[in-house]
């Protein structure tokens, strides 16, 4: 069998342009793999597994992050998906569509409310955060149908960040002009078109925040941010 153009390909789903994306916008990952070629801390060799692990992930997070309709996501089987971050709950395509990817992956943090954050305030506090978001595999140790990999998600944290809490305190965040890591597992299983129906996901959701309001970086200092409701970032 052969295998699709997403394993093969880290930006397939972008060339689907009959397809109904976010904002009917197909989203530029010209950055994020501009610094990923230029920060990237392996090199796995085309064909390989980890080569085809990674491109299956980076399709299925444009996918998942920017595409409307269940039935267009090509990395996934709709029918049967299913997502959960250390254990909880499990969320569907539906769910995870209207949550975003952030919010379903970082969920409600001492910092992070997911629960009063949409779609776009989770996507542009990490876009004016982070110079770029990149993603890479590290190592994969199963292939197909469990497939369980370790990866490193990174971004220079070049941004500053006002929040306005849900009591309408304002805090703000400097840049650190650090390089924000956040690293964690992953065991998706997969059928026999390559497509993923279910993926579980371990990592600290809290740690991608935490750095970004480190309290050196934050300023009218408070040690517990919660109830973040509105994002006042242009």
């Amino acid at each position: 069998m052969s295998l699709p153009d997403f394993m093969l390909d880290p930006n397939a789903v972008l060339k689907d342009k009959d397809h109904e994306w976010r904002y009917n916008i197909i989203p530029d990952y010209s950055k994020a793999n501009k610094y990923f070629e230029e920060e990237k801390t392996v090199n796995h060799e085309e064909g390989s597994l980890e080569f085809l692990v990674s491109n299956l992930v980076k399709n299925w997070e444009k996918e998942m992050s920017h595409k409307l309709r269940k039935d267009q996501i090509r990395t996934i089987n709709p029918e049967k998906y299913r997502f959960s971050v250390n254990g909880k709950a499990w969320n569907d395509v539906e769910n995870m569509l209207k949550l975003g990817t952030y919010n379903a992956l970082i969920g409600d943090t001492e910092l992070y409310k997911a629960s009063e954050l949409n779609f776009l305030d989770s996507h542009k506090l990490f876009k004016r955060a982070l110079r770029a978001f990149s993603w890479e595999v590290i190592k994969v140790y199963s292939g197909p149908p469990v497939v369980a990999f370790k990866w490193r998600h990174w971004g220079l944290n070049n941004g500053d960040v006002t929040l306005e809490t849900h009591s309408g305190k304002k805090y703000e965040a400097k840049a650190s002009n650090r390089v924000l890591e956040v690293f964690g597992v992953s065991v998706a299983k997969v059928n026999d078109k390559f497509q993923i129906e279910e993926l579980e996901v371990f990592f600290d959701p809290a740690d991608s925040v935490t750095q970004i309001f480190d309290k050196k970086n934050v300023g009218n200092a408070c040690p517990v941010v919660s109830g973040i409701q509105n994002l006042n970032i242009k």
